[in-house]
């Protein structure tokens, strides 16, 4: 081994001696000629840009354009795990003009760019994440290499929160991966493992985290001895075809026909992302990043950027409940059920580290639980997400079985059965008998039923908890945490702390019917059942609300969710709720004609979702008996009865105190329902549409149609205060 190699190796973990002085968001050392930039301290453990940290990185590098005898400069995180993450989101927030956006954007890109304008070769020497800002200070460097850790990560997810990339990224990454691959990063947001980044040539070399700041150094070497300051790179292929000649017309259609289509039309910074990354092509270097600062100024103001940014911070602030200090770890869960949700659950688990036992009756349902997980795991190997032996790791944490067998060891019990309280009860009644540990905890992934029934006639029910996952657990973001009657912290806890842990985001819910969600949803499934039998047709339904920007119409998800589920449902919220709550005709028909939807190959729409399905027929059958002439509701009318009341009910469960407050409302039916991520949740959506517009239109609705529009006393007394 070399004296550097003995000397750097290991260095992620420990920042060479001979620190300079002056400098407190960053650390500057030198030894043997290279000097390494850490773009924090040591005990930083998540590194952002803010505005001290950048006006430190460009002190060092004032300091590095006159230190003599200088062979390069390498660019790395404060220690292992982190590069860093991007711009303090604090920042966006706070900025409410344009000007002032675009002023931050030519800041950090004048700053980064000094990193170009050095005489010497700078190498960013990457672990971690190496998000939005941050990777667009790696692009302005000469060199970059990567640890092949787990966490390493680069991207521009700046869309995400309504801002293009700002700090030179749109202009950078297009010139060195052609447009092709810089949209289809960029437009979605889209983050790069250290392997697949390296496939983009993004990432110049990936090695070893013990090896990463030898590799750097060996970069630096290389290039001296070639007398160059930076690789020469050139665009390749279809690439350089679909970049650098007429062609690129094609790309650009390719990506302005997805942006004007589905969700991704509500939001317009991916819209002038993409102009962007054409000007990087098309413009001088100087212009090109003109351009892209006045874009960040002008998106970074926008309704939706505050909206996105509301709900990033609502995100992080639920992450939290996971790291409350009675919270356990789960290590051994077991999940009874193999059906749709049970072993989408268990799939869950088993992805995430947690060993587990999928139990079930018959034998079937098991099996199709391990092909389900296989076919997932399939799409990860197709897509280089993981490596063969990671996902027959996975596999081999899922057991199947039709006996639970000796609980002694299980830190989790769940249950994912039919809805049906004496059910569930007998359930957790077996699983004590079987010797579930004192301290296991008792979960319940019931979306109706009351938790604190359950709790009545188990021993210990401080430690049940209802764990509501939404249909498919692999894709939906929310978990509801149920607190019952009973309910101790140590179980809502544990519970949250499971659900970040499987990438999730927990809301914490008081008991009651239909919890948050679906009592939310039913007065807007109920609605959208009764304009049917008014003679509004299901496509001129849906097709309100998607403009309106929810993800499915409601006719469609009644189709998804399946008409037997929605009777259940309504039966449970009309039990509580009898005086607005009474469910539609339209859901029992349905259910005898056995038209349910999807499960049946079919509902309100044909099994693919596009066509007539077989419910059409009972529509026009309880239209014929209701003896009235066919009506269809206007645009304007559908978002009153269907939203509004929507608004009125998250008010009144928020009087009610099923969640703590608006901030559980707006990312509880973000995630849950899908209501439009760009208003920023739905408070902030009523507050913009007017309380006061709102409440006088459900009185109007209240007077002319029925009752049930009547608005809750708390949303009058808010819009008379607003």
């Amino acid at each position: 081994m070399s004296t550097v190699d003995k000397q750097t190796e290991g260095a992620v973990e420990a920042a060479p001696a001979m620190p300079t002085s002056g400098l407190r968001e960053v650390v500057l050392t030198f030894e043997q000629g290279v000097a390494t930039l850490r773009l924090g301290q040591a005990q930083e453990t998540m590194v952002t840009l803010t505005e001290a940290r950048i006006a430190d990185i460009e002190a060092a590098i004032a300091q590095l354009a006159t230190t003599p005898d200088l062979h390069g400069v390498i660019i790395t995180g404060p220690g292992p795990g982190m590069f860093c993450a991007g711009a303090d989101v604090n920042l966006i927030r706070d900025i409410t003009a344009a000007a002032d956006g675009e002023a931050a954007a030519v800041r950090g890109r004048s700053v980064f760019g000094k990193l170009r304008d050095l005489k010497i070769p700078v190498v960013a020497a990457i672990e971690g994440p190496c998000l939005g800002g941050g990777f667009e200070l790696a692009l302005f460097c000469d060199v970059r290499v990567a640890s092949d850790a787990k966490s390493t990560q680069v991207g521009l997810p700046e869309v995400k929160l309504g801002i293009v990339p700002g700090f030179g990224g749109t202009q950078n990454l297009t010139r060195l991966v052609g447009l092709p691959k810089a949209l289809e990063l960029i437009l979605a947001g889209k983050l790069l493992r250290g392997p697949q980044a390296v496939r983009a040539r993004i990432i110049d070399r990936l090695v070893p985290a013990a090896k990463l700041l030898t590799a750097a150094r060996q970069e630096i070497e290389k290039l001296n001895k070639q007398k160059k300051k930076s690789k020469v790179r050139k665009l390749r292929g279809m690439a350089w075809w679909l970049s650098r000649t007429p062609l690129r017309a094609l790309a650009v259609r390719a990506a302005n026909k997805s942006l004007n289509k589905g969700q991704a039309r509500f939001y317009p910074a991916p819209k002038r992302a993409l102009q962007c990354c054409v000007d990087a092509l098309r413009l001088q270097p100087v212009d090109g990043f003109a351009r892209e600062a006045k874009a960040l100024g002008d998106m970074i103001v926008t309704s939706e950027s505050k909206g996105l940014v509301h709900l990033f911070f609502l995100t992080e602030r639920q992450k939290r409940l996971g790291k409350h200090k009675q919270a356990k770890q789960v290590d051994r869960a077991l999940v009874i059920g193999g059906g749709v949700m049970g072993a989408g659950i268990a799939g869950q688990f088993a992805s995430n580290g947690v060993a587990t036992r999928l139990c079930d009756v018959a034998l079937e349902p098991l099996a199709g639980a391990k092909a389900r997980l296989q076919k997932g795991l399939d799409k990860l190997l197709k897509r280089r997400r993981i490596k063969s032996h990671e996902a027959t790791a996975i596999q081999d944490r899922l057991a199947v079985s039709i006996s639970p067998g000796n609980l002694r060891n299980t830190d989790l019990w769940i249950e994912a059965v039919v809805e049906n309280l004496e059910v569930k009860q007998k359930l957790m009644g077996d699983a004590i008998a079987h010797g579930l540990p004192d301290d296991a905890i008792l979960a319940t992934n019931t979306s109706s039923l009351p938790v604190t029934a359950m709790q009545e006639q188990v021993a210990h029910p401080e430690r049940v908890v209802g764990i509501h996952f939404f249909n498919p657990p692999e894709k939906m973001p929310l978990v509801e945490v149920i607190r019952g009657k009973h309910t101790n912290e140590a179980a809502i806890a544990t519970a949250c702390r499971l659900a970040v842990r499987l990438g999730k985001f927990p809301i914490i819910v008081q008991d009651s019917p239909g919890f948050l969600v679906n009592r939310c949803l039913s007065p807007y499934i109920n609605e959208a059942a009764r304009m049917l039998l008014e003679g509004t047709s299901p496509e001129a339904i849906d097709s309100a609300m998607l403009d309106f920007g929810m993800p499915m119409g409601p006719c469609r998800l009644l189709d998804e969710v399946g008409f037997d589920v929605a009777t259940k449902v309504s039966e449970v919220m009309h039990e509580a709720f009898s005086d607005r709550m009474q469910p539609c005709e339209l859901f029992a028909a349905m259910v005898e004609a056995k038209a349910l939807g999807q499960k049946t190959g079919g509902g309100i729409y044909d099994k693919n979702g596009t066509g007539k399905g077989p419910g059409r027929a009972v529509i026009a059958t309880l239209q014929q008996q209701r003896g009235l002439p066919a009506r269809e509701a206007t645009r304007s009318e559908l978002l009153h009865r269907l939203i509004y009341p929507l608004v009125d009910e998250a008010y009144r469960c928020l009087d009610e105190g099923l969640v703590e407050d608006e901030l559980d409302l707006d990312l509880g039916l973000v995630m849950g329902i899908g209501f439009p991520p760009f208003t920023g949740g739905i408070t902030r959506f009523a507050t913009q549409e007017g309380l006061a517009t709102i409440v006088s239109k459900l009185d109007e609705l209240s007077r002319s149609l029925a009752s049930r529009f009547n608005p809750c006393d708390g949303l009058r007394r808010r819009a008379l205060s607003s």
